[in-house]
């Protein structure tokens, strides 16, 4: 035997260890993070490894990668095993510092390895397989017309049936009032608030009944996020899609619960998702050379505007996603990428304007101070749970916001709610934004006297958006808020109760298909194609970027630890951006 095969042979029994201990570490009942998605990706790492060592044919092995691809290998790796090492701390933060120690090490090494199986065993199938050519496999209105009868027809059948007039939660009854009373707030995002109101006004005059009025706006609702479905369907198939791959997405939006029940949710996040997915499909389409450039560039700016305005995030997500679209137009100089920085820039500009001088102007209050801190807020009253020794500068300082024991009375490490209803309701937030640097000073020297204790309430209140495995709150409502004659009305009791079972299989714990709203593993599903388009020297990665600084944002500031509804986005652009990173195959092909 050689000594090159031998290395082999040593490498491949450490992979296989090491692919053995990332099972049973998440395999152990007794542990809290041992949910289906680690052993799910535990199981298909295994199967990955076993498929490359002896289902692969000599000479049909993956490639050898270069320096470059190693590069992006090791970069995507790290970052996976940083994500599970810190996401389960508490799985081994109690354990005495050698067996902590050896037990990292492990986590991470065997992480690594995990995430460098599937993407070689992925890689090596996606080099197989074609799901376009270049020309367009179908006729793409038809596809529209199609795709968005069947949606909407599927969405108003189980709306009428279930939940009429829509499922209506406490942020949406706001909403509702703020259009029956006149007193508008900028804290749910008012243009959309305005535009409930339209539709309630119409739905008013044609019926005089407020569950009819409300339901009007959730019509209008449906039928716009089933053209967004159908635009993205109707798109691949211009693109060259194969029909299958089309009809698999079709199917997806049909079938799984949170398509259908965020379609007649009336609340910002189902008709945000919605505008963000216009926006990624339109960006598409102009890399992409598909369609006319006339309406792809008039839609990507109304997209735009709609990004920054409908929610809270969506203007410092659209900021930055403009910051890395302008370093990508200063570094290749291509003429599209002139266009989509103008046109994304007029969008900002008009958002900004819409936002802040015009909403001034009518006298509309914008979105509470605190509302936007609560990783600052969590780390400091974490640090005054564990520790509590401020020095009196400093809780002179916090004693202005918010009274320090309240706060501790109050934490939650996952949910923000609590302690920002303490500075909401019985501090003053207003002491932050007048005194913005000695805010700021005060919690950075907390922060970096205790950065581990800072750290897990980082950790805690930010995983649920990348971490591949945890649980996710999603509120599936079951009536509405019944005030101001509001109430739900099951027109089918039996089709109600048949769904709800359906829905309720997405839902229970530790089944399968709860992947199926894993916000954290699907944020991994779309760097892992982002990584698999780096690897291959393309460009369609920039086609995440949009859904990835929403991303961003919640890490910096969400009031949620995992609330799927903030996550949304990513489940409505998932598939035009498998369908970028897959299906364009090489540099050449890319730019066609």
């Amino acid at each position: 035997m050689s000594v090159k095969k031998i290395n082999r042979t040593k490498t491949g029994v450490l992979r296989f260890v090491l692919l053995l201990f990332f099972l049973f570490f998440f395999g152990q009942p007794e542990q809290c993070s041992s949910k289906p998605a680690y052993i799910t990706i535990a199981l298909f790492a295994l199967f990955a490894f076993i498929a490359g060592r002896f289902y692969v044919k000599p000479g049909e092995k993956n490639v050898i990668y270069d320096k470059r691809g190693k590069a992006v290998l090791l970069v995507s790796g790290f970052l996976f095993s940083s994500a599970v090492l810190l996401a389960n701390y508490k799985m081994y933060i109690e354990m005495s510092v050698f067996l902590r120690s050896c037990i990292m090490f492990l986590l991470f090494c065997s992480s690594g390895v995990v995430f460098d199986s599937i993407f070689r065993f992925c890689y090596d199938l996606f080099s197989r397989s074609e799901i376009r050519t270049e020309k367009s496999s179908g006729k793409p209105a038809v596809w529209f017309i199609s795709s968005f009868l069947l949606l909407s027809s599927f969405y108003l059948l189980i709306f009428f049936l279930c939940s009429y007039p829509a499922q209506i939660c406490s942020d949406s009854l706001n909403q509702i009032k703020q259009v029956i009373y006149g007193d508008y707030s900028n804290h749910h995002p008012v243009y959309q608030t305005w535009l409930i109101g339209l539709f309630y006004k119409l739905g008013m005059s044609w019926f005089g009944e407020i569950n009819a009025a409300v339901a009007t706006y959730t019509v209008f609702q449906i039928l716009f996020i089933s053209a967004a479905y159908a635009f993205m369907i109707s798109t691949f198939i211009k693109a060259g899609s194969k029909k299958l791959f089309a009809v698999f997405w079709l199917v997806w939006f049909l079938v799984t619960p949170c398509h259908i029940i965020f379609s007649f949710t009336l609340w910002k996040d189902s008709l945000y998702a919605a505008v963000v997915c216009f926006f990624t499909v339109t960006l598409f389409r102009i890399y992409k050379n598909t369609g006319g450039k006339i309406f792809n560039y008039i839609l990507l700016f109304l997209s735009g505007a709609g990004f920054c305005l409908l929610r809270s995030n969506g203007l410092p997500a659209f900021i930055l996603l403009v910051a890395i679209y302008a370093v990508i137009c200063l570094i290749s100089k291509k003429k599209e990428d002139r266009h989509i920085i103008i046109c994304c820039i007029a969008a900002l500009v008009t958002a900004v304007v819409l936002k802040y001088p015009v909403l001034k102007t009518m006298n509309i209050p914008q979105a509470d101070t605190v509302e936007m801190l609560s990783i600052p807020v969590q780390q400091i009253t974490r640090i005054a749970v564990e520790k509590d020794d401020f020095t009196d500068s400093e809780r002179e300082v916090l004693e202005q916001i918010a009274s320090v024991e309240r706060l501790k009375e109050q934490y939650n490490p996952k949910v923000y709610d609590y302690a920002r209803d303490v500075i909401r309701y019985e501090g003053d937030q207003t002491y932050i934004s007048s005194h913005p640097v000695q805010c700021f000073g005060t919690w950075f020297t907390i922060v970096m006297r205790h950065p581990v204790i800072a750290a897990k309430a980082w950790i805690d209140q930010t995983s649920g958006y990348w971490n591949p495995s945890d649980y996710y709150w999603m509120k599936w409502w079951d009536g509405v808020c019944e005030e101001e004659g509001l109430y739900l009305k099951v027109n089918s009791p039996k089709a109600d109760e048949i769904f709800h079972s359906y829905v309720g299989l997405f839902t229970s714990e530790n089944s399968i298909l709860t992947l199926s709203y894993n916000v954290g593993l699907h944020v991994w599903v779309i760097v892992f194609f982002a990584v698999y388009s780096v690897f291959q020297k393309r460009r369609d990665h920039i086609i995440a970027l949009p859904v990835l600084t929403l991303v961003a944002t919640l890490l910096i500031a969400t009031l949620m630890h995992d609330e799927f509804r903030f996550g949304y986005p990513v489940y409505t652009c998932l598939p035009v951006i498998v369908f970028s990173c897959l299906g364009y195959k090489n540099a050449a092909g890319s730019e066609k």
